[in-house]
């Protein structure tokens, strides 16, 4: 099957955007109070940043951007954000035009214990006058069907905690930051659809503000870090506590987790 994509890879769009006082005071009043730090931009502001925008006609019941577009018309349709991997070269500043380069790396199909699945991994690079100031590997998985099977795991790993806090994920949280990142994907906001589409028990709060929260407590408490990697691995459903948490680990690595109100981890991410 892989074969009747190949011609995909490589692709590239750009698009390019304008770090506005606006944005950055709407993303901090987000965020806050947990975040609050000394620099003028929140870590993870660059999601925000040059969003996919099409018209009306080319959405799909999801909310989405329609495949066949700038990603292929893949067969499976029900999409989640699996994770990636951030590389930070230098700081964003207010006024600032960045320019979005966004390439399809790989199209990889495999089999899952829910069935078949199919990984597309997009880089994006931030450019301000042909410097990259961040790269950010992305990987989106795309499923046949609804995961009725999730292995439940426990926080994967003790480690020693060096700050933590708890965020309320209610519906306004949401909708502020789908704004934020003109997000439309309906499993953020469309009860129904959720669970009847896609088979969620609740709403789900988006993986990017997931790593937001987890970039902006490792700086917030001074590590100093030049890469941050991290994976999905649970949904994060809405309207219920979750936690944000920093550590290290046996190894003595920087490590991230989010975990949900029954303590199991939606999010892992290490800072190197």
């Amino acid at each position: 099957m892989m074969d009747n994509f190949k011609e995909w890879i490589g692709k590239e769009i750009s698009r390019s955007d304008i770090i506005t006082p606006r944005l950055v005071d709407h993303l901090q009043k987000t965020l806050g109070p947990n975040i609050v730090t000394n620099d003028e931009i929140p870590e993870g502001l660059f999601l925000c940043l040059c969003p996919d925008v099409v018209d009306s006609n080319n959405l799909s019941k999801d909310g989405n951007s329609k495949l066949g577009i700038f990603l292929p018309n893949l067969p499976y349709k029900i999409r989640m954000w699996a994770g990636g991997k951030i590389e930070i070269y230098d700081q964003f500043k207010i006024g600032s035009e960045i320019n979005k380069v966004s390439k399809i790396e790989n199209i990889e199909f495999k089999k899952g214990k829910s069935g078949n699945l199919c990984f597309v991994t997009i880089n994006h690079d931030y450019k301000l006058e042909n410097e990259i100031i961040v790269k950010e590997e992305q990987k989106a998985v795309y499923r046949e069907r609804i995961n009725k099977n999730l292995i439940i795991n426990k926080n994967f790993e003790s480690i020693e905690v060096i700050d933590e806090f708890n965020i309320f994920g209610s519906s306004t949280l949401l909708f502020r930051y789908s704004a934020l990142t003109f997000n439309g994907h309906k499993i953020h906001y469309d009860i129904d659809y959720t669970k009847t589409e896609e088979g969620h028990s609740g709403l789900l709060v988006h993986a990017p503000l997931q790593a937001t929260y987890l970039l902006n407590i490792a700086k917030k408490n001074n590590i100093k870090f030049d890469s941050f990697e991290y994976r999905a691995t649970f949904p994060l459903i809405s309207n219920k506590k979750f936690k944000v948490q920093l550590g290290k680990n046996k190894k003595d690595e920087i490590v991230g987790l989010v975990l949900n109100n029954e303590n199991i981890a939606t999010m892992k991410a290490m800072f190197k």
